[in-house]
């Protein structure tokens, strides 16, 4: 891995950037295609997290085939003997939503992963499995998990979701597969939440019938009625944050092609957050227009909104005292440890913040225009390698130690990110 020294400081930026479609819609519409049998997902995002999942379906008998700008997924070859070993890399979200589905697939499979992602928690989706009838090997509530798939009775199920919504949507996408279909119903916390809502967007899309009221913790799916479909996906507004909050630190104006402030993606909530700061966020006619630089102290909460963080914290760095982030207690489960990475990175270049029950607060600014390069570490996650991108904006030139692990859902970024900086302002 070559470290690289990260551009900065800059302002007053005019500039027009396209992201890359969305990784949670991608992945949702490639396992909702399996489960139907066949599909299409157009436009969908080519990142190592979806071509490691695209992959792990193939292995588990899907045929999937790649092509410019389409995947289709055609109906299951019929089980074969033997074990299928399905390797997940550092993909959290295509472990856990395909562990639901083979549970309810005939055959045997093994699912495993890196380092990281053996310690990510998969324990109250693995016992909401058992308790649904699968017979499953983990350890401890982590991966590898063997599974021995078989087509699961359904019913009514109770979950505690507890670190993440992911448990929920893996759930929510295996029950059409299953016999009584499924009546879901979370107690307790439900971090992440808008991410389930992209969930059902997605099986509404292949023809299920999703019970659920807005202000409801319960969720009835009937057994069947998916169908083969072809999902297009939009643009993502977890990759749209760090363009929005390089118009926030630096100034000037940034069009993000691709989205839009009615997305049902819980990140757009990003567009108040700032505006919060003072930056302006409006609907245009070739995408949204984020106006900068953030005038003053801003608070925000991102618990249902976790990928928001890197990119927030630091434009709350650059601004100063006054900032605060809440609702950060389960971001210790995400690529890294968010938290401690970016207040360590942050810390080295010169901010003062604080944590404390489940809040970070800044005490003093990001200093800017600083000379001597400091070294940060990317900590092998995709977001905070571009939240370092977003820093040296103010502070000048940061050395970033793992600028490659943004394939993980961007693989374009740094050059996005170079045009961005060369457009005349």
């Amino acid at each position: 891995m070559t470290a690289t020294i990260l551009p900065g400081p800059c302002s007053e930026l005019m500039a027009t950037v396209q992201v890359p479609a969305s990784k949670s819609l991608t992945n949702r519409a490639l396992l909702a295609a399996a489960v139907a049998g066949g599909g299409r997902v157009v436009d969908p995002l080519d990142c190592e997290d979806t071509r490691l999942l695209a992959r792990a379906l193939a292995e588990a008998g899907w045929p999937v085939r790649w092509g410019e700008r389409t995947i289709e997924v055609g109906p299951r070859h019929p089980e074969t003997p033997g074990l299928r070993r399905l390797w997940l890399g550092n993909s959290g979200t295509g472990a856990r939503l395909l562990l639901g589905l083979l549970s309810a697939t005939p055959g045997r499979f093994l699912v495993d992963g890196g380092d990281r992602l053996r310690v990510r928690p998969m324990g109250p989706l693995l016992g909401a499995l058992r308790r649904l009838g699968a017979t499953l090997d983990d350890r401890d509530g982590f991966l590898p998990v063997t599974v021995e798939g078989r087509r699961l009775a359904g019913g009514h199920l109770t979950i505690r979701p507890e670190v993440s919504s992911q448990f929920v949507s893996s759930l929510l996408l295996a029950a059409p597969l299953m016999a009584d279909g499924l009546e879901l119903e979370v107690e307790g916390d439900l971090p992440s939440a808008p991410y389930v809502a992209l969930t059902e967007e997605v099986l509404a899309a292949y023809g299920v019938r999703v019970e659920h009221a807005p202000t409801s913790r319960r969720w009835r799916i009937p057994p069947g009625g998916v169908r083969s479909a072809s999902f297009r996906v939009e643009g993502d507004w977890s990759a749209a944050a760090f363009f929005a909050a390089a118009a926030a630190v630096g100034g000037g104006q940034v069009v993000i092609e691709g989205v839009t402030t009615s997305s049902r993606q819980g990140d757009r909530a990003l567009c108040g957050m700032l505006s919060a700061a003072g930056v302006k966020v409006e609907e245009g006619t070739e995408g949204v227009i984020v106006l900068g630089p953030a005038q003053g102290p801003f608070a925000a909460d991102v618990r249902q909104t976790p990928d928001l963080f890197p990119a927030l914290v630091t434009v709350a760095a650059v601004v100063g005292a006054g900032c605060e982030l809440r609702g950060v207690e389960h971001l210790r489960h995400k690529e890294s440890d968010r938290v401690a990475v970016m207040v360590d990175n942050l810390t080295r270049l010169g901010a003062e913040l604080e944590v404390g029950n489940g809040t970070v607060t800044v005490r003093r600014a990001l200093p800017r225009g600083a000379s001597a390069p400091v070294r940060v570490t990317a900590a092998s996650d995709h977001r905070v390698a571009m939240a370092m991108a977003v820093a040296a904006l103010a502070r000048g030139a940061v050395e970033l130690d793992e600028p490659e692990c943004v394939g993980k859902s961007f693989p374009t970024f740094w050059e996005v990110w170079s045009d961005m900086l060369r457009a005349p302002g």
